[in-house]
């Protein structure tokens, strides 16, 4: 139980510091230039949405078979 918390806040700290890492820099740069964003939030979002309508499906299916 404490790896799998360890694991969950590991990731929850992670994200947490690119977040504010990112959140002075200007969202769009060129490749490689100083100043760019760690992560593209935009893809982020989006990779976040899919997975969570595929678990919502997932999640009908399971309840409504």
């Amino acid at each position: 139980m404490q790896l799998v918390l360890g694991i969950i806040i590991g990731i929850l700290l992670t994200i947490g510091t690119a977040f504010v890492l990112d959140s002075g820099r200007s969202p769009v740069c060129p490749a490689g230039g100083i100043g760019c964003p760690i992560v593209n939030w935009d893809e982020a979002d989006t990779r976040f949405h899919h997975a969570k309508e595929g678990v919502e499906s997932a999640w009908h299916r399971l309840v409504h078979s």
